[in-house]
């Protein structure tokens, strides 16, 4: 990935030319040079987009990219706002997962017995562990 124009780098990110704008004026990529006809865009310029797709699609605001760029490519060390924002954003991730490995666990039991001729309201309960598995009926627990 040499130098690419701005249409390169959206056909090869798969964003519009009117997003990369927009994250350059928020000053998360690299402004315009003053006086230049075509800005060129290398290969780091790709990394810093797919971690600003990766951390939207993650629930970060804007400025906690902002934060979390400037983090990953500032050459200085982090600061304690920086540390703090990390901190609970893993705490929030770490809350997100136990949630998705929970409705996983809901949906494959789901599947797994919706054939069965079982109590629907005990599957739910015991795939999310709000209740206790019946010796008399299949364990879903996981």
């Amino acid at each position: 990935m040499a130098d690419m124009t701005i249409g390169q780098l959206a056909a090869h990110t798969g964003l519009s030319v009117s997003a990369i704008r927009f994250y350059q004026r928020r000053g998360l990529l690299p402004a315009r040079q003053p006086g230049s006809s075509w800005q060129r865009f290398n290969s780091d310029t790709v990394g810093r987009l797919r971690v600003i797709e990766l951390a939207k699609g993650c629930g970060f605001t804007l400025d906690e990219i902002t934060e979390l760029l400037d983090a990953l490519y500032a050459p200085t060390s982090p600061t304690a706002t920086w540390q703090r924002m990390g901190e609970a954003k893993l705490a929030e991730i770490d809350a997100q997962v136990a949630r998705l490995q929970k409705m996983r666990r809901l949906l494959t039991e789901a599947l797994s017995y919706c054939h069965l001729d079982l109590d629907r309201s005990q599957i739910i309960a015991t795939a999310l562990g709000w209740a206790d598995t019946q010796h008399d009926k299949p364990s879903l627990a996981r």
